[in-house]
């Protein structure tokens, strides 16, 4: 009897590992990569009145929050903030403008080049000639 247990237990641990394995590589093979190098972006703001403003730039960032963060630092026009958590940065005001979902029902959608955005602001890669549009939006 305890034979069967430790042969369960033993066929247990090596799926166990075969699934970790598979999920690692999967991971590795499809996240997000970052882009090195320079590139030409634009970040749009589309505020709560449809008004939009550009703002064309280059950047050696990887990852869209850095470039927001640069940004920010060399255009006194431009300011963002948000709530950092475990899954990254949930941008809440841009510009001035607050979009918090749990105040005003509303929040800021992430969009690249015209197609609602996969990932976050921490996450998405930056890539030559995309634009990525915040916009606020209304919850339905």
């Amino acid at each position: 009897m305890e034979k069967k247990n430790t042969k369960k237990i033993v066929i247990g641990a090596i799926i166990l590992a075969v699934l970790i394995a598979v999920s690692a590589v999967c991971y590795f093979k499809f996240y997000a990569k970052g882009i090195i190098g320079n590139k030409e972006i634009v970040i749009e703001v589309v505020d709560k009145s449809g008004e939009s403003t550009n703002y064309e730039f280059n950047t050696n960032a990887e990852y869209l929050k850095d470039a927001m963060d640069e940004l920010a630092e060399t255009n006194p026009g431009f300011s963002y903030s948000g709530t950092e958590s475990e899954y990254g940065i949930m941008v809440e005001q841009i510009n001035g403008e607050q979009a918090i979902f749990a105040e005003d029902n509303a929040y800021w959608a992430l969009y690249v080049n015209g197609e609602y955005g996969q990932y976050g602001a921490d996450t998405q890669p930056v890539k030559d000639s995309d634009t990525y549009t915040w916009k606020y939006e209304n919850a339905e």
